[in-house]
């Protein structure tokens, strides 16, 4: 696929898949990666040509753990995207400066997304955050953390096969309201709502087929 690209890269014509006459690129490639190109053209698992070819100019952005001080401006934009009358606590905003976010932007935007769908305040704490001993997590899964009411943390998740809810005592009931809530913050809007929830718009639709609740109430696409 690198001798390929290259080529195309160079000028050569090609043909489109199924087409007949040969056509020619003119493009401007902006390309992006979290790998170190030059220890993988040292090893052999990147041609130094296409490398070379790619990089007339190289822009380095560091990782988060890096530049401290865009933590909380970043913060405070995805939580005003959510809700502008949140704010963070002088504890939140130290323990967002202090934590090292392995997973850059896309964990610190869903931290963010999960504690303003779970604030009972106005203001964002270090507990609404839940950073302590956090894992990174993606598109495929929505992860939170309720409280029973006897007093014990429940992991709840919505699969990203869609086909039901982890196991767990009562997490049907709690993913559900879980949904519901998120729906009415979007005003019914599917598609916000699946992205705020980490899961696909499909998987949603399914989960509200599911719960029966897609009859009862009329949602936006």
């Amino acid at each position: 696929m690198q001798v390929k690209l290259l080529r195309v890269l160079d000028g050569t014509p090609y043909y489109r898949l199924g087409g007949v006459r040969k056509v020619s690129v003119d493009v401007r490639i902006v390309a992006a990666t979290n790998q170190n190109l030059e220890e993988m053209v040292r090893t052999g698992r990147f041609r130094s040509d296409l490398y070379h070819r790619l990089c007339q100019i190289q822009l380095r952005i560091p990782p988060l753990r890096e530049r401290i001080e865009d933590i909380v401006p970043i913060a405070t934009h995805f939580l005003n995207q959510y809700n502008s009358e949140l704010s963070f606590t002088n504890e939140a905003l130290r323990a967002l400066r202090s934590f090292a976010w392995p997973g850059n932007i896309r964990e610190l935007r869903n931290v963010i997304t999960k504690a303003a769908i779970l604030a009972r305040t106005e203001s964002i704490t270090a507990a609404d955050l839940a950073l302590e001993g956090q894992a990174s997590f993606g598109a495929s899964s929505f992860g939170a953390s309720f409280d029973t009411g006897g007093g014990l943390p429940v992991a709840v998740g919505v699969k990203s096969n869609g086909k039901g809810p982890v196991d767990g005592p009562n997490l049907e009931g709690i993913e559900r309201s879980t949904i519901m809530r998120v729906l009415a913050e979007t005003n019914g809007h599917q598609q916000r709502a699946a992205n705020l929830l980490g899961i696909s718009r499909r998987t949603l639709s399914r989960k509200l087929k599911l719960y029966g609740m897609e009859s009862r109430q009329s949602f936006v696409s």
